[in-house]
């Protein structure tokens, strides 16, 4: 628990930053509290990945972990240029794989989880991080939102077991990052001119942010509250049987 807290403590101080969205702060978060459940030495398939210009605070080849990067696009520097649905791995080549961001960006991702538990390892562990109420983002293209169910049910019936989901952020999470995006894609045109309203704005949305996953938080635990009928999105642990 203490962990936990620093942890959080440290990721809400970059929240006050206007470019460091919340959903990229419940990603952060979640690869902060299960990647350390990979022993050190084990061979991890980081599908999707940067290699390069790593997004947020988490980096993973800080761990003693040997990576593995694949991704259809080579500007990400990935060892492996692959089609997510069609990995050029054998079987049971990983001991975990991390698929952060990425069902969201493919036609159909029960395909992609197929072929995941195909190069996992028996035991193998699966991170997953995957929007919900995210604006619409293409790399190159953004197909889909999922729920809990979708994802519960999908993978148990690919043959993965201990399936956890967890909300990532609720219902304040979601309305203050929608406006954070808004905020963000206007000061990157220099809107409004005023130098010191842009940082009166990014002040005040900062805060808001702090604010939010304090609130969220605090409504975690009753899931009867509306606010569990939000959240940015979905962060899953799961096992290949």
């Amino acid at each position: 628990m203490g962990g936990e807290a620093q942890t959080d403590r440290f990721d809400l101080q970059r929240i006050r930053s206007l470019d460091y969205s919340l959903r990229r702060h419940y990603v952060d978060q979640f690869h902060f509290r299960h990647v350390p459940e990979f022993p050190p030495g084990s061979v991890v398939l980081d599908l999707g990945g940067n290699r390069v210009s790593k997004r947020g605070l988490f980096d993973i080849e800080a761990y003693g972990l040997r990576v593995v990067y694949a991704d259809v696009s080579t500007a990400k520097q990935p060892h492996v240029q692959a089609d997510a649905a069609w990995l050029p791995f054998r079987d049971g080549s990983f001991d975990g794989v991390i698929c952060s961001e990425v069902l969201e960006h493919v036609p159909d991702p029960r395909v992609v989880l197929k072929d995941v538990h195909r190069v996992l390892k028996p035991d193998g562990l699966l991170l997953v991080c995957i929007p919900f109420l995210n604006r619409i983002h293409g790399d190159p293209h953004d197909y889909g939102r999922y729920t809990d169910s979708f994802l519960r049910e999908t993978l148990h019936r690919i043959g993965f077991r201990d399936v956890t989901i967890e909300r990532q952020g609720l219902f304040w999470s979601v309305v203050v990052d929608m406006i954070r995006d808004m905020a963000y894609a206007e000061a990157m045109q220099d809107r409004p001119r005023s130098a010191f309203l842009r940082r009166l704005v990014a002040f005040a949305i900062g805060r808001s942010k702090q604010h939010a996953v304090r609130w969220d938080r605090r409504r975690q635990r009753d899931e009867r509250s509306l606010a569990h009928a939000f959240t940015t999105g979905f962060g899953v642990t799961a096992v290949r049987i």
